[in-house]
């Protein structure tokens, strides 16, 4: 979690997205590519990819299916990759989170992040936004703010997992709220997006940081109430709803998502694999899709991606220590 500008079980659970069939440029081999998808449908990482899967089929002219295996904040669908052929036809699409701070979390990962992957590109960067149902008596941050300290453990926020850029941000507000004496929010965690705007909907959950592509339509439609934004300036999507930082000083947050393959990949895999994900990100359909709701398409080579996750992992290390976040 940074700014970036700076740098769907069984068979139900696989979806043929897209099917292009010239012979001669045919990914290497035969075999279709699996993009595992390490959450539920109805998040902002299954709409993109579902999105991208098309593009990066027509590129390499071969079959591209999606797999979701959502749990233990994307640590299952990750480790199956890590523990899948290094021959490109498996790879994972993962936000920061899953690859930064479940090390420091979770006692049995099943996969190191920086040993056992093969990064291949950063392709997303996106606000979250604060988002709360609309029978929350709150139109502010501050008001929201004012009503935690005033009923403290009375509101609940949803997260996508332990670890995730939507539960570590609810943590830093409830630390960061002024003079120390922080709020008293009640955390909920959910496998996935889906199933916790779910429960943000009908009430059972009272607020959530959830990536703004994700949630835009149910703010648009009235659905969900928008509080504040993680970016340093308001979204182009969402003009008129204030950073967090405004409120909270220091609160700057921008979460970004990366393609990965098992480590061991061949450099010119590697580098075929960069050059057909990144041509796939920028597609206009998809870059269109994406800043309509408040996306920005950010890539990298697969050696710029090794950096950030050494970095982003090490800060997210320390600020786990530091906030004394540990799993419940």
């Amino acid at each position: 979690m940074r700014r970036i500008g700076d740098w769907f079980g069984g068979m139900a659970g696989l979806v043929l997205l897209a099917l292009a069939a010239p012979a001669m440029a045919q990914f290497p081999g035969a075999a279709p590519i699996t993009i595992v998808m390490p959450y539920p449908p109805g998040g902002l990482g299954d709409y993109f990819v579902r999105l991208v899967a098309p593009k990066l089929a027509e590129s390499l002219g071969t079959t591209v299916l999606v797999d979701n295996r959502p749990g233990a904040n994307g640590a299952i669908g990750t480790a199956a990759v890590a523990r899948a052929k290094p021959d490109g036809h498996t790879i994972v699409f993962v936000p920061a989170s899953t690859v930064t701070t479940n090390q420091w979390l979770m006692k049995d990962l099943g996969y190191d992040p920086l040993k056992d992957l093969t990064p291949l590109a950063l392709v997303l960067a996106v606000p979250n936004v604060l988002v709360v149902n609309p029978s929350v008596p709150v139109q502010t941050l501050p008001e929201l703010l004012e009503l935690a300290r005033g009923k403290p453990g009375s509101v609940n926020y949803a997260s996508v997992g332990m670890g995730s850029s939507t539960h570590l941000q609810a943590e830093m507000l409830k630390r960061g709220t002024g003079s120390g004496t922080g709020i008293d929010i009640v955390h909920v965690a959910y496998k996935g997006a889906g199933p916790a705007l779910q429960d943000l909907l009908a009430g059972q959950v009272q607020m959530m940081f959830d990536n703004m592509p994700s949630s835009l339509p149910m703010i648009q439609s009235g659905k969900l109430r928008a509080l504040a934004v993680t970016s340093a300036k308001p979204s182009p999507a969402l003009p008129d709803v204030p950073p967090v930082g405004k409120f909270v000083p220091g609160f700057e947050e921008m979460p970004w998502f990366a393609f990965l393959g098992p480590a061991g990949m061949p450099p010119d895999l590697v580098a075929k694999l960069n050059e057909h994900l990144v041509r796939a990100v920028r597609s206009p359909e998809v870059v269109k899709a994406l800043e309509a709701r408040g996306g920005e398409i950010t890539t990298s080579t697969p050696g710029q991606l090794a950096d950030l996750m050494k970095a982003e992992s090490e800060k997210m290390g320390r600020l786990i220590k530091d906030a004394g976040v540990s799993l419940q």
